[in-house]
């Protein structure tokens, strides 16, 4: 059980980040289970996406009692967003995966770059809107199931710019839900037959892996939205976030070529 001791400082800080920048918690976990654990894929895909949650669920809570997030907007997201995702879960096993994570990850670097330069570009204050752009949920919801990323990290400028977010700490409680509930679903869509056998099979070494990680993550769930409220304004928050999303593209990338 002391093996993974490292996981419980890990998880405080892999959560404490992704829960401030609105980025799926599983986008860092992944790398951690597959690079560094050596987990085979599908368990370190699955295993991402359940520890997340824990994180996920703490930050929510806590965005709960702020009463930072809006539950419209949340709604609208999840409304579409949910049944990608299931969808996608489900259909995980059948698609080459490293190509498309391989793919994913060119694009975030790309993405993070194109959303730092117009952020260091904007002068004044950025339109706003009342509409969720369909497209996006549902791209996000698929590619969560899919690769266990996507939705936070395609939804983030449009939450920012959504007339209901009143602050930076809003939009990023916002996302912390969206992400979570899709998440959810992404989760229960991968439980096909074939990965609850493996599962069964080592589980042993998940529980020895998730008495150090959820707790980690749940205490790090306290502390992201906290750092997210104390970001002072929208263009701060943009490029905090693509610094964030800068890493995360080169570890999806790292991720992809681990991937046999």
């Amino acid at each position: 059980m002391l093996h993974y001791w490292f996981l419980l400082p890990v998880g405080v800080s892999i959560s404490a980040l992704v829960m401030s920048a609105g980025v799926s918690g599983s986008t860092l976990w992944v790398p951690v289970y597959l690079l560094w654990l050596r987990l085979d894929p599908p368990i370190a895909f699955w295993l991402g996406l359940f520890t997340m949650l824990f994180g996920f669920g703490s930050g929510m809570i806590r965005n709960l009692r702020d009463g930072t997030f809006d539950g419209v907007l949340v709604r609208r997201y999840l409304l579409i967003a949910m049944p990608a995702a299931l969808v996608g879960g489900w259909l995980s096993s059948s698609v080459n995966q490293a190509f498309i994570v391989a793919l994913f990850g060119a694009f975030l670097i790309l993405y993070a770059i194109l959303i730092a330069g117009r952020t260091l570009g904007m002068r004044g204050d950025i339109d706003r809107h009342d509409d969720v752009p369909v497209a996006t949920a549902l791209l996000g919801g698929a590619l969560t199931g899919l690769i266990s990323i996507g939705v936070g990290i395609l939804a983030m400028p449009s939450v920012l710019r959504h007339r209901s977010s009143r602050s930076p700490g809003v939009a990023v409680g916002s996302l912390v839900m969206i992400i979570f509930f899709t998440s959810l679903a992404a989760t229960i869509g991968r439980m096909r037959p074939s990965l609850i056998s493996v599962l069964r099979r080592d589980s042993s070494q998940i529980f020895a892996i998730a008495i150090w990680a959820v707790p980690g993550v749940v205490i790090g769930g306290q502390i992201g939205p906290r750092l997210a409220q104390m970001l002072p304004s929208e263009r701060h928050t943009r490029l905090y976030f693509s610094a964030v999303l800068l890493v995360v593209g080169v570890l999806t990338l790292a991720r992809a070529a681990a991937i046999r």
